[in-house]
């Protein structure tokens, strides 16, 4: 059996299918992907506020640090740090050369964010 399809039935399904084909391409350009929409709602609406920092430079002249090495005590992945050092691990650290000052550490925050800061104490200057 032969089939016909007139001029009408064309146009009106090419009509369709431009029709189905726009539309598919605008849902695809307007629909966001789910982590880039779940970021949008749970972005800060406000700008935080901005803090001081409560870092305050040595005032005294004779306050310097030099960097020295020491041996590195920590125990996590001791072995490992031994083997790439080929020896006893050390670690760079700061040393004050200031006999009259002192540092002591302040431990701010509880939990994992824990941290241990160092606060300077200058004797000769005040």
């Amino acid at each position: 059996m032969k089939t016909n399809v007139t001029k009408i039935g064309r146009i009106a399904g090419f009509a369709f299918a431009v029709a189905l084909l726009t539309i598919a391409a605008t849902a695809t350009i307007a629909q966001e992907k789910g982590a880039s929409k779940l970021l949008q709602l749970s972005a800060p609406q406000a700008t935080p506020v901005a803090v001081a920092s409560e870092y305050k430079p040595m005032s005294c002249a004779n306050c310097k640090d030099s960097f020295v090495a020491v041996p590195d005590t920590e125990i996590k992945g001791a072995g490992a740090r031994a083997l790439v050092s080929s020896g006893t691990p050390t670690r760079i650290v700061a040393k004050h050369l200031c006999g009259a000052c002192a540092n002591k550490w302040v431990v701010k925050g509880h939990g994992k964010a824990k941290v241990g800061v160092p606060v300077h104490q200058c004797a000769s200057c005040g």
